[in-house]
């Protein structure tokens, strides 16, 4: 007989004392922290007398000089003068501005001013080019050395002096005008830039012009023409040669708005170029087209110099009896040479 006597139960395991410590918050080492004394500027790198800005401190006597100095330039009449004052002094005349037709084979001379221009000439490129013309630029343009403007050939952008200009040129990644290029012919080629995608470019482009055109009155809405620039292109780039805008929907159906060739490239045919382009979109577009009235005195000329030789070319290699009804080509012409005509005659 067995018995199966059972060992008594065994007691269980004791349970670990757990100990937890609870910071306060803003004690230990964040408040060990706070309580250090704040560090200067760059003292872990400089000495004491190195960060010392005592002598440096804007003093009340600083002030009071600064407020006089400034008092008397206010007062003091600048080197010179503003666009304000020069359009304020302007004597009103009806008659044109524009510099005096030259004979054939002489250059241009600009016209003489009563008032000082703000901008005296401009530096384009390798040229160096007088101005005929005040341009609204801004006021901080009034006072730049030597009345002298540098203009980048490419972008258009203007700057104030020669350190400006060789600095934007070494940046500068323009080597032609912004836009589609529409027209190709050798060296010549002609740009289609809108107004309301390149916005800067056609802005400075209309500042230049206007020195070199008296009745230019658009400067900064460009955003409703249409801009064709002609360039002749080199190795460097595509350099500006002139130009001409348009409306883009024109109620009166103007070809062209304004235009404009550089002094330097004058008397070399761009112009007549610069006017057939501006017929040949006419054609395309099927519309008679006429430029925008009145005409500048150099406008009339170069007009009539265009038709001119154009009615001279159709009739040398035209038949015995021409046909002139109905001829796209003849109406234009007769209308812009009727035109040019009475604005001659109504000219005083």
């Amino acid at each position: 007989m067995r018995i199966r006597v059972q060992s008594p139960a065994q007691p269980p395991p004791p349970i670990p004392k757990v100990r937890i410590r609870l910071t306060q918050k803003g004690k230990g080492k964040g408040r060990d922290r706070e309580e250090e004394e704040p560090k200067g500027l760059f003292e872990g790198v400089l000495g004491d007398e190195e960060r010392d800005t005592s002598k440096t401190v804007i003093l009340l006597s600083d002030k009071q000089r600064f407020e006089k100095s400034r008092a008397i330039a206010e007062v003091s009449p600048s080197s010179r003068p503003l666009r304000s004052s020069n359009i304020n002094s302007l004597p009103f005349s009806a008659s044109s501005n524009s510099p005096a037709p030259s004979t054939p084979g002489g250059p241009l001379q600009p016209n003489s001013s009563s008032h000082a221009l703000r901008i005296r000439s401009i530096r384009f490129g390798a040229y160096e080019i007088k101005t005929w013309y005040d341009a609204p630029f801004p006021e901080e343009y009034a006072n730049i050395p030597d009345g002298r403007l540098w203009i980048c050939e490419f972008c258009l952008k203007y700057q104030k002096s020669k350190f400006g200009a060789v600095r934007h040129q070494m940046k500068c990644k323009a080597k032609h005008p912004p836009g589609d290029e529409i027209y190709r012919d050798g060296s010549v080629s002609i740009f289609e830039v809108d107004g309301r995608k390149n916005k800067i470019y056609c802005q400075n482009l209309c500042l230049l012009s206007k020195m070199y055109l008296d009745h230019k009155s658009l400067f900064y809405d460009v955003e409703p023409f249409l801009f064709y620039v002609m360039t002749e292109v080199d190795d460097v780039g595509a350099r500006f040669v002139g130009y001409f805008s348009k409306e883009k929907r024109s109620p009166k159906d103007y070809n062209v708005s304004c235009i404009m060739t550089l002094p330097v490239r004058q008397r070399q045919g761009w112009g007549n170029l610069l006017i057939d382009f501006s017929y040949l979109l006419s054609k395309k577009e099927q519309r008679t087209g006429s430029p925008e009235k009145p005409l500048s005195a150099l406008g009339a000329i170069g007009y009539k110099n265009y038709w001119t030789l154009s009615l001279m070319r159709y009739l040398e290699t035209a038949p015995e009896n021409p046909q002139f009804e109905g001829t796209f080509f003849l109406l234009s012409a007769f209308l812009s040479l009727i035109f040019v005509k009475i604005s001659a005659l109504q000219r005083p």
